[in-house]
């Protein structure tokens, strides 16, 4: 017979299981691995991620295999910049080549709609985005990331598997960058980054094509 938790568990659990239902509700799609590093890394929760799938489990939090859903629009407002290096966006697009596909990750300060950081490479990993990050903190903060006005460094992205990843929300834990997530069905939520790349595109890649 499985012993109950005490009431102090209890009470700790309800509050976890109420921060993990309010991230599920703003990214449906998520598994509890982001989930757990979104509580630990965003909220700064030393949680167990044991203790989370099994929350999540046991209310139905989890997803289920071949199981469909559909995003539902969900528009936030999106960070409005009045400095320079108050909020970055970062994203990716992909390139034919001769060779195969070349990945683009650009990292564009929103305020001077300036490309502070890229990264081009043959694949699309986490690591491909944390060295056009590194790129652009190199260049705009020479001397570390500091708060700056009181206020940390903002940095937009989607919801792809690159900066939802452990290693890529560890590190801007790191380096005291707090992360924006998109919501889902939300095309608006990252439209200056996403309109630079198109920008890249018609000006420089696709008029340069051959065939």
């Amino acid at each position: 017979m499985k012993r109950k938790p005490s009431e102090l568990v209890a009470n700790r659990n309800k509050e976890l299981l109420l921060l993990i239902e309010s991230i599920r509700g703003d990214h449906p799609f998520w598994g509890y691995r982001r989930v757990w590093a979104t509580i630990r890394f965003i909220h700064n929760l030393q949680v167990n991620q044991k203790r989370i799938y099994r929350l999540m489990r046991l209310h139905g939090l989890t997803i289920r295999r071949h199981e469909r859903i559909r995003a539902i629009r969900t528009p936030r407002p999106k960070p409005i910049s009045t400095r320079p290096n108050q909020t970055w966006g970062i994203d990716m697009t992909k390139v034919s080549t001769n060779s195969g596909y070349a990945y683009l990750v650009i990292v564009m300060d929103w305020y001077t709609k300036k490309i502070v950081g890229h990264h081009i490479g043959n694949r699309c990993l986490a690591a491909d985005w944390l060295c056009a990050l590194d790129v652009a903190l190199n260049k705009m903060f020479p001397f570390g990331v500091r708060d700056m006005e009181g206020e940390r460094l903002k940095l937009v992205s989607d919801n792809g598997c690159q900066p939802t990843s452990q290693v890529f929300m560890k590190s801007c834990h790191i380096l005291g960058i707090e992360q924006i997530f998109t919501s889902y069905n939300n095309p608006k939520g990252n439209a200056d980054t996403e309109r630079m790349i198109r920008t890249i595109k018609e000006e420089l890649i696709w008029v340069n094509q051959v065939g």
